[in-house]
């Protein structure tokens, strides 16, 4: 794994709107929710995956979309698979309205 793995798992980590900075240096990433600052997450590159400051596993290499959605759920933002559904979906069947 190298540095541009960490920036492509970058990229998916902000794409939830967390705030993201890397040190290629040391192949470390930091997560922060943007809305509370206590809830940030360090990820290390170690061999092919990518663990947490407490060395929990969140994912590896080549599955950079998943982790994020990991990530993203330990610091408590919503992801499309928990999001509440829109449209039709929120609405009673037709006869249940009348």
């Amino acid at each position: 794994m190298d540095s541009n793995d960490l920036q492509r798992l970058a990229g998916h980590v902000e794409k939830y709107g967390l705030r993201v900075t890397v040190d290629d240096s040391v192949m470390r990433l930091n997560a922060t929710n943007p809305l509370n600052s206590r809830l940030t997450e360090e990820i290390l590159a170690k061999g092919d995956q990518y663990v947490t400051g407490f060395d929990y596993a969140v994912g590896e290499h080549g599955g950079q979309q998943a982790c994020a959605e990991r990530i993203a759920r330990m610091l408590a933002v919503g992801t499309p698979a928990t999001a509440a559904p829109t449209g039709s979906a929120n609405r009673p069947p037709a006869e249940a309205r009348r």
